[in-house]
Formats: C-alpha cells, sequence, structure tokens
C-alpha cells in the first residue's frame, strides 16, 4: 500500500518549539478584515505602513493531534512555533522521531534534537540551532534553488525513471469538492469562513489502487502573506491572496513495483479554498488489499488549532547564542543503535 499512496503538497510547513513570552492576542482593525460575500478592503498610505510595523511582532503557534481508529499509537506532535520580525523569521520545528521495536516487542519513541532555523536577510544568512548540542550552521540567504539531476548523476544515485506510461487515459480520479457553508465568525480579529473539502480517491478501468477518502472541516481567513508561516516568503509573490495552488500527485515506485505508473485525473467541483486554515479536522478512510487477497480498512483522524499573536518579540530569538559552536552540519533526525 505505501509504495502506491500519494501525498499531496501542501502549502503550510510545520512550525515547532516552547512558548518564550505571553504577548497579547493577535488582532487587526475591523477595516482591514474582509466582509462576507464582499471583496478585500485594504488600507492605503500610513495604514499601510502602520500594518508593516504590526507585521514585525507575530508569533503562530500550531498543535496538530493525530489518530487512528484500529490502533492506540499516538501519532501526534509537539507544538510548532514561528516567529516573524520584519523580515526576519524563527522557526522552532517539532523534533523528528523514529519508531525503535525493544527486544520485547514493544515499541519505543526515540527523538531528534530540538531544532531551530534562523533567517536573517540583513545578514544574507540562515542559520541551523540544535539546542541540545549548542551548536549551530550557517549558509548564505537566499539560498540557491536546486538544479535537477543529469542522467549521470541520477545513475551514480541508482535513480532510475520509471517507464513511460502506454496509455495517456486516466486510471483513477482525484475528485475534489469544496464547499462553504456559509458560517462566518470573527477569529483572531478575522472574519474567518467555515468550509468543508472533500476528495475522493476514485479507481477507473485498470487501476491497481484502492478507493480512498480525506474530508477536511476548517476554518479559513484571509492573512496577509508576509504573514505566513514560511521562511521562504518570496515564493508567495506580492498579491493579497495565496497562489491558487495547482494540482501536484507524487508516487513512489520500487523495483517490485508491477505494471506501467497510474495516471491521475483532477476533478474540482465548487471553488477551492485559498485561505489560512486556522481549525481544521481532517477525516480520512482508506482500503487495501493485503498479502491473503483480503480487503482490510483504516480510519484516521488529525486536528490542527492554530494561534495567532502579536507582541514586541526580544531580538534574542534571531541570534545565535554567544556560547553555541559552529559546525558545518545540523542533523535533525534521531540517532539509532
Amino acid at each position: 500500500m505505501g509504495l502506491q499512496r500519494r501525498t499531496f503538497l501542501g502549502m503550510i510547513t510545520g512550525f515547532a518549539g516552547a512558548i518564550l513570552s505571553a504577548p497579547c492576542v493577535f488582532s487587526w482593525p475591523l477595516r482591514w478584515r474582509k466582509v462576507a460575500g464582499g471583496e478585500d478592503s485594504a488600507p492605503d498610505g500610513p495604514a499601510v505602513e502602520k500594518r508593516a510595523d504590526d507585521a514585525s511582532g507575530i508569533k503562530i503557534t500550531t498543535i496538530r493531534r493525530t489518530t487512528l481508529r484500529d490502533t492506540t499509537e499516538d501519532l501526534s506532535r509537539e507544538p510548532e512555533v514561528f516567529y516573524i520580525r520584519g523580515d526576519w523569521r524563527r522557526w522552532e520545528r517539532s523534533r523528528s522521531y523514529s519508531e525503535h521495536t525493544k527486544p520485547d516487542g514493544s515499541s519505543q519513541r526515540i527523538y531528534g534534537p530540538r531544532t531551530v532555523t534562523i533567517v536573517r536577510p540583513d545578514r544574507a544568512k540562515m542559520f541551523e540551532l540544535n539546542l541540545d548540542a549548542s551548536e549551530y550552521a550557517e549558509s548564505p540567504w537566499p539560498p540557491k534553488k536546486p538544479q535537477p539531476l543529469t542522467k549521470e548523476q541520477m545513475a551514480a544515485r541508482g535513480i532510475t525513471m520509471p517507464p513511460p506510461a502506454a496509455s495517456t487515459k486516466p486510471t483513477f480520479q482525484i475528485q475534489t469538492t469544496t464547499k462553504d457553508t456559509g458560517e462566518r465568525k470573527e477569529i483572531f480579529g478575522y472574519l474567518a469562513r467555515h468550509v468543508i473539502t472533500s476528495r475522493k480517491e476514485i479507481p477507473l478501468e485498470g487501476s491497481r489502487r484502492s478507493p480512498q477518502e480525506t474530508v477536511t472541516d476548517a476554518w479559513y481567513v484571509d492573512l496577509d502573506r508576509w504573514l505566513y508561516p514560511t521562511i521562504y516568503p518570496q515564493d508567495l509573490g506580492d498579491s493579497k491572496r495565496p497562489l491558487r495552488g495547482g494540482h501536484a500527485y507524487v508516487s513512489v515506485l520500487s523495483s517490485r513495483s508491477q505494471g506501467p505508473p497510474e495516471i491521475p485525473e483532477f476533478v474540482d467541483i465548487g471553488e477551492p479554498e485559498t485561505g489560512f486554515a486556522v481549525q481544521e479536522i481532517r477525516t480520512s478512510w482508506d482500503s487495501f488489499t493485503m498479502p491473503d487477497g483480503s480487503t482490510r480498512k483504516t480510519e484516521g483522524e488529525s486536528e490542527k488549532v492554530v494561534k495567532l499573536e502579536r507582541g514586541a518579540y526580544t531580538t534574542a530569538l534571531f541570534e545565535i547564542p554567544i556560547k553555541f559552536k559552529r559546525v558545518d552540519h545540523i542533523e535533525p533526525n534521531p540517532i539509532l543503535g
């Protein structure tokens, strides 16, 4: 199953760390909020400058909880924290972890170190910190965009491209239905809209996939792009609204994969949601075939809650602590063995 499941590219990255201060709740003046059913109302002149000043002290905390109905395993992650002060960024990521099986058969979660990314465009530097080891590594900012590998580089790494599909006829359909419920409420000074999105994967003739469905029940706000929790704000562009995402499909094939790659067909029903989710509950259903030919179904639920705050955060959050030692590389993953 894992070899044929796809992942969709998300807009929003993860954030991590501990709360370092207690600022007031984030709030914008009423004239900056979007009125339900109307157009964005953006201030001009001094008001724009005031909003830019406000954006210099923003803290975004994200909490994610994940459960599966057929297991007691805790898949939740630690809180994630993102600070924005002007064009400075601080990203406190949740620790990565690996599941380790003990001799008695029980499972143990092994965590990696607490890590932080700091972006300082004024210094043309990006810093990676290991808080547990008091170490840091630095690299140029902005980073160079990765270049595609040549055929020789792919061969040296043992990477092979999947064979071309014998036909361009879709083998499964990804159907996305977006419905605005019409409900509105104020969240952090923004007028939030309640939207339910259903994404179904429907096998077509010739498909080896199993049906899947994900329902996302969420509240969205129109957040200014420069307040999005990303270390690459330049990729968001200059428009007030987030870029309308296209469709992305990623599959992983192994040498044991049988037949040509699956070909998706995308069908959108309703206007796709492009806002920033501040509250979200995602329920997914999946079915797959076991080695003995039987079918197994799974159901999972994930919850995301975002907290936006504004405050006068110390510049020390965006500096390298004095006693930290510079190294060539920071490893965020746990060391096993």
